[in-house]
């Protein structure tokens, strides 16, 4: 008697297998085809047989390509032309086409984002979904290396929302990181314009001139010698066309004289001539334009601008005590004498513990949810480091006399709308200990437990001199960064 098969998964897995055997069998051996299609250009061309309706049922692309107003017929042969598609991802999205199956495995990065593109195009809609799941998984291999080439493709290919997110999200983070990847040279003049316009970088003006002096060298259709002094005019000439557009994005007064004469200057053909002039002692440069001498500091931060930022440096300075010889109460933008250099931002980090800062001084930054504000921003700085024996909560404190410089704030949207509220009593500044974060007096800026997103916090003034809020009732925190707070050296 003859047994009857079990329906099971395995059984209907087996079965899956055995069509997709045949189907690739059908697309590789099969002679009665009546679809040739031509992958690639010149020399790397390549033509693949295939089936008119298996392309049109599989493909919504092919499904109108194919259609009596586009295609092409030769001897009852329909002839289709894709030369923007390589016959080595052509190979693979074919394969896929016929067994839904991809070795991505034996892929690399590149070769993916090859498909990504193809599959795109074709409306494989499921295709495109699986491969962006794999890059994504792959994420700690291309962040730092080709994150230039997801971008790319998150740009380029309007359904790969996924990798778009992902390097938004990256990007939030990490602003400058496309200029740190290996691929640099890939990006569009475009997008090397975005990005330096940006004031929130955490690069220095002198790295960031360095990697567009690479891009800029990597357009060239030539090879230029290692040594600049040897290159001809007509390699300087072809270099400035192309540097031309992002020279001005160059926050050029914030690199130090010494830095501009020994790293720069070299490439002075390259620059303005209104960019740089050397002073009388031939030892430093002064900027004679305004484009270039009242441009923004950069910091390194999603919660505050440069405007801010220069806030608060001429609090810490206690300029509204003591201005500046002008009568200048506020730094301006462009001459922030501090620089902030991120430590520690919640989203990207762990939560803020006493040994985060263990030198410099340091600010914090806060983001309440669900405010009646959106633009609301408190923080506080504490002049000393965070560790246990510079807090006025130890029993055993060193030099703490600093700590009178200890204030908290309250940003708005200009200096109008700003509260700056000094500490009364320095012993009552700041506390920490291994049970929370580092804290803003007895109750002024006060996170219940450690500083992390979603932390309930507590804002009643006790231990400063103004309230920062008009209620005292608890927010949560949406968002935080931390700073060391470090005198800059001219």
């Amino acid at each position: 008697m003859t047994s009857i098969p079990i329906i099971n998964q395995t059984f209907i897995t087996k079965l899956s297998d055995e069509l997709t055997k045949d189907l690739i069998s059908l697309l590789e051996e099969d002679d009665e085809h009546n679809v040739i299609i031509e992958a690639g250009e010149e020399p790397n061309v390549k033509k693949f047989k295939a089936h008119y309706y298996i392309l049109r049922m599989r493909s919504p692309y092919f499904r109108q390509a194919l259609s009596s107003r586009w295609a092409k017929q030769e001897n009852g042969v329909y002839i289709f032309k894709k030369p923007n598609i390589t016959p080595e991802t052509f190979s693979i999205i074919l394969k896929y086409i016929y067994s839904s199956t991809i070795k991505v495995e034996t892929l690399s990065e590149i070769e993916i984002v090859n498909v990504l593109g193809a599959a795109d195009e074709l409306c494989l809609n499921l295709l495109v979904e699986a491969l962006q799941g794999v890059l994504i998984e792959r994420k700690h291999l291309w962040l730092d290396k080709q994150s230039v080439l997801i971008y790319n493709a998150g740009q380029k290919y309007p359904t790969c929302t996924l990798l778009s997110e992902i390097m938004q999200e990256a990007l939030y983070q990490e602003p400058e990181i496309l200029l740190k990847s290996d691929d640099l040279t890939s990006l569009e003049v475009e997008t090397v314009n975005w990005i330096l316009q940006r004031d929130d970088l955490g690069m220095s003006e002198l790295d960031l001139w360095r990697c567009l002096v690479k891009w800029g060298i990597s357009q060239l259709q030539t090879t230029l010698d290692p040594e600049v002094t040897k290159w001809s005019d007509e390699e300087f000439a072809e270099l400035e066309k192309i540097l031309c557009p992002c020279i001005p994005y160059i926050r050029w007064r914030h690199i130090p004289a010494a830095e501009f004469e020994k790293q720069v200057s070299i490439f002075k053909r390259l620059l303005p001539p209104e960019l740089h002039d050397p002073d009388i002692s031939g030892s430093s440069l002064f900027y004679t334009s305004p484009t270039y001498s009242t441009v923004a500091s950069r910091i390194q931060s999603v919660l505050i601008n440069p405007d801010q930022a220069a806030r608060i440096a001429s609090w810490i300075d206690r300029l509204d005590i003591t201005p500046l010889e002008n009568g200048d109460k506020l730094y301006k933008s462009w001459h922030i004498p501090y620089q902030f250099k991120l430590v520690l931002r919640g989203s990207r980090d762990q939560t803020f513990l006493q040994h985060t800062l263990t030198s410099n001084q340091a600010l914090v930054i806060i983001k309440p949810s669900n405010s009646t504000d959106s633009t609301e921003i408190l923080g506080g700085y504490n002049p000393l480091s965070w560790s246990k024996k510079s807090t006025s909560s130890d029993k055993e404190p060193q030099n703490t006399s600093p700590l009178k410089d200890c204030f908290v704030f309250s940003l708005g949207s200009d200096e109008k709308n700003d509260i700056l509220s000094r500490v009364i009593d320095p012993k009552d500044s700041v506390y920490c200990n291994n049970y929370c974060s580092p804290v803003f007096g007895k109750g002024d800026l006060f996170p219940k437990g450690h500083f992390e997103i979603g932390q309930p916090c507590g804002c009643k003034q006790i231990s400063y001199e103004k309230p920062l809020r008009q209620s005292a009732d608890q927010f949560t925190i949406e968002e935080f960064e931390v700073f060391q707070v470090i005198k800059k050296e001219y």
